[in-house]
């Protein structure tokens, strides 16, 4: 396994686990399963919306100078 591939594999896992707390606490609250995953679908499709159309990537790229953003924590 590269490099890239066990970023990608840690950048998965953290998602899981942040979804599953959320989750969790969201319906320990009271907050019922399918209105937990709607409110999820929607904010993912929302989020995707908003990355292309502020041009999340460019704007990174330009402050950044094409530099690599790392996953880990340095």
């Amino acid at each position: 396994m590269n490099e890239q591939e066990k970023d990608l594999e840690k950048c998965e896992q953290d998602l899981f686990e942040t979804l599953m707390s959320l989750i969790l606490y969201l319906n320990s609250n009271g907050m019922n399963l399918d209105g937990i995953k709607e409110m999820i679908d929607m904010k993912i499709k929302n989020a995707f919306e908003m990355y292309e159309a502020f041009q999340i990537k460019e704007k990174f790229d330009k402050e950044h100078k094409s530099e690599k953003w790392s996953w880990k924590d340095d």
